[in-house]
């Protein structure tokens, strides 16, 4: 019995010291471990690659742990500067077995996790990874690089560095090369405009390059078509629709036209040398052969091309239904057959269909670029620009013909403007093609024409102008290319610094921030919660919020019996940040008109009373602001003056059907060949008069019920 109690004792003893040897040699291991640690890959110029968990792109630089064990890092650093290693520590970081982890190269000041306290030249510049002992065991000279694009290893933890696409936080192994941009850009022989009879192309480099090229939108690289003889330009609109046959445009679409659309011949191209493996800038151009010249006569054109995979990937394209949709469908599950139009999850959030697409993404990481190129209502080419692209709206995000934002960014060419001047001498670095919002499918002029009346007021509107879009030279239908509401507009039409704005909206961070919000939020609260029959409360009020523009917002709101807006819903305010000299630098609140397309409902209505039922809370006058104006005699007379102002003047029924009759003139032809192609082939000219009638005869008929409103209403605070 002793002797098995020893030897149960020696067993346990010896089985301690494995463990102990095992644990001893682990350890060992994962410090050897760490001096293999590698910089994995390198991105000095993120725009939109990956965001840190406080939504900004930081440059980062990306380590790789080899081994199978997890590694900590304590003790280790990171510099961008041989002479001073031990320039940001990295104690406290852990990286997985096989594992990456980023490091943010933004210039922290707080000793901040995975936040370095340096940044990277886009330059170039070298960097080093130096373990607990100050050795350094890893460095790499980072060359310039082009946005979005990384200097990495091909594989993970191998040796070859190149070029190549973004894969942060993920394996390298399967990442896309990318080649150096150094060479010009193939010459086209004959210039992108409109052409009654077929051509021979002809594209020139220099000397010992190659060129390569593809006809449907998509980036050439050296594995597209070889380019050996001139290309045959013709009448592109009798091959069969490619994009306008889609049917992934809109979450449930049931309409592709079944005729050919009107298209142009797309022609993108670059140089490749084959003896560095370098390549230039994609050459684009455009070609309308024998289009029918009355249906375009006096309409501006657009192109805008782009890879097709920017538009409808599965996982990355921004128009499709994509991804999104089908974790919808997942997720909803089938309910007697079909999907459902929405479903609510186990923690009550409910989910519909219709928002639930690759269209409705927003942010940086779902611009694309593109290139656009103008030509005028005489047909004349006025400008080509690289550009960035966004989807744009909201509901009408769910449009088969969907509207976009333009960006013009020194990353896409060098410019951070607009190149051509759509109104008249204003700068813009962005505009949008809008495709009529909520009114998509009707008149598609009820925000853009009802804007146009009202300019003379003391609110701000988006200048417009109609065009017709060609996309990736397939016809996409009228658009009105639209002023926005950024810090470049402040300043064309109040001559307000861009740094000193502040701009507020529901839902949106907006121009300043919380900062904007909290200063707006703390005038409508001072004005809501005191009595404004003192004197000085009234006055108090006048200096934070300038009175004639929310005056004349709401009477123009009412007056057009917008019941798709409040103070949560379509409202836009702004003021300078700091008081000045300029006649609008005083601090301010003034209001800002857009997405009037839920307005003119019916002109019998009474908005001062009544308001949507399936928008109860969106009521105007129920707003703690108005019913504590109200109450001031003096706010009540000029509110009162106004709006017969405005009914009188601007919305006079003899100027509105003058007005109304010119934007037909200009609208019709072409909004009718959209819905022909979005909408339904069975829409004609009848449909279209029907619309502007709607409109015609709301003006009409308006002004006999809503003045009549007005003054019930006033007499209700006397």
């Amino acid at each position: 019995m002793k002797k098995r109690k020893n030897y149960c004792e020696i067993k346990f003893i010896l089985f301690c010291l494995c463990g102990l040897c095992c644990f001893t040699m682990l350890l060992c291991y994962c410090s050897e471990a760490a001096n293999h640690i590698v910089i994995n890959e390198v991105c000095s110029k993120n725009f939109s690659v990956i965001c840190d968990e406080n939504g900004n792109y930081s440059d980062y630089v990306e380590l790789y742990n080899p081994a199978i064990v997890p590694v900590s890092l304590t003790g280790f650093s990171l510099s961008d500067s041989q002479n001073n290693p031990d320039s940001h520590s990295l104690d406290t970081i852990i990286i997985p077995g096989k594992g990456h982890i980023l490091i943010w190269l933004d210039g922290t000041d707080a000793d901040i996790v995975r936040h370095a306290s340096f940044k990277l030249s886009g330059y170039g510049e070298e960097l080093y990874l130096s373990n607990q002992y100050g050795r350094i065991i890893d460095s790499i000279n980072v060359p310039k690089l082009e946005y979005n694009t990384a200097f990495a290893r091909s594989t993970d933890g191998g040796n070859q560095w190149t070029r190549q696409a973004p894969t942060a936080g993920e394996s390298n192994d399967n990442s896309n090369p990318v080649l150096p941009i150094q060479l010009d850009m193939p010459s086209f022989s004959v210039e992108s405009g409109f052409y009654e009879d077929d051509f021979l192309l002809k594209l020139t480099a220099n000397e010992n390059e190659i060129i390569f090229y593809t006809l449907d939108g998509s980036d050439p690289t050296p594995d597209s078509q070889k380019y050996t003889e001139p290309i045959m330009v013709c009448d592109a609109s009798q091959k069969e629709n490619l994009y306008a046959a889609r049917t992934d445009l809109m979450a449930d679409m049931k309409y592709t036209p079944d005729f050919k659309v009107d298209k142009g011949t797309v022609v993108r191209a670059i140089a490749f040398s084959p003896s560095d493996g370098t390549i230039s800038k994609t050459a684009t151009a455009i070609y309308f052969v024998g289009l029918n010249p009355e249906e375009y006569q006096n309409y501006s054109i657009l192109s805008l091309v782009t890879d097709p995979d920017n538009l409808f990937d599965e996982k990355t394209g921004i128009y499709g239904n994509g991804e999104a949709l089908e974790n919808y469908i997942e997720l909803a599950g089938d309910q007697n057959g079909s999907v459902p139009d929405s479903y609510t999850d186990s923690t009550g959030h409910t989910y519909y269909k219709y928002t639930s697409t690759n269209a409705f993404n927003k942010g940086k990481e779902w611009e694309r670029e593109a290139n656009i190129i103008f030509f005028d209502n005489m047909h004349t080419p006025k400008m080509q620009q690289e550009v960035g692209i966004r989807i744009a709206g909201q509901s009408s995000r769910d449009a088969s013909q969907k509207s976009f934002n333009i960006y013009a960014r020194d990353i896409y060419g060098g410019n951070e403007i607009i190149t051509y001047d759509f109104f008249e001498n204003m700068p813009y670095s962005s505009i949008k093609l809008r495709n009529g919002g909520s009114n998509h499918d009707g008149s598609k002029i009820y925000d853009s024409f009802l804007q146009s009346v009202v300019k003379d007021r003391d609110v701000s509107v988006q200048d417009s102008k109609p065009c017709v879009l060609f996309l990736n030279g397939e016809y996409w239908g009228i658009y009105n290319i639209r002023e926005r509401y950024r810090e470049d507009y402040f300043q064309n039409h109040y001559g307000i610094a861009s740094n000193n704005v502040w701009m507020s909206e529901p839902g949106s961070p907006g121009i300043g921030g919380m900062e904007a919000w909290n200063a707006y939020d703390a005038a409508l609260r001072f004005i809501s919660e005191n009595d404004m029959t003192y004197v000085e409360n009234y006055k108090q009020a006048c200096e934070l919020i300038d009175m004639q523009s929310l005056i004349d917002f709401y009477c123009i709101q009412l007056y057009i019996d917008n019941t798709d807006v409040g103070f949560d819903k379509n409202i836009a305010v702004w003021r300078s940040k700091q008081t000045g000299s300029g006649e609008y630098e005083d601090g301010k609140w003034r209001f800002m008109l857009f997405d009037l397309d839920g307005a003119l409902g019916d002109p019998t209505r009474n908005t001062f009373k009544e308001s949507e039922w399936w928008k109860p809370d969106l009521n105007l006058m129920d707003e703690e602001i108005i019913k504590s104006l109200l109450k001031n005699i003096e706010f009540r007379e000029r509110f009162v003056n106004t709006f017969m102002e405005i009914a009188d003047s601007n919305f006079n029924y003899a100027d509105i059907h003058e007005e109304l009759t010119k934007w037909k003139t200009c609208y019709q032809l072409q909004a009718v060949k959209s819905h022909q192609r979005f909408i339904s082939s069975d829409i004609g000219p009848e449909e279209y008069e029907d619309y502007i009638s709607y409109i015609d005869n709301f003006f009409k008929t308006r002004r006999n019920y809503i003045v009549v409103y007005l003054i019930e209403e006033m007499k209700t605070w006397q």
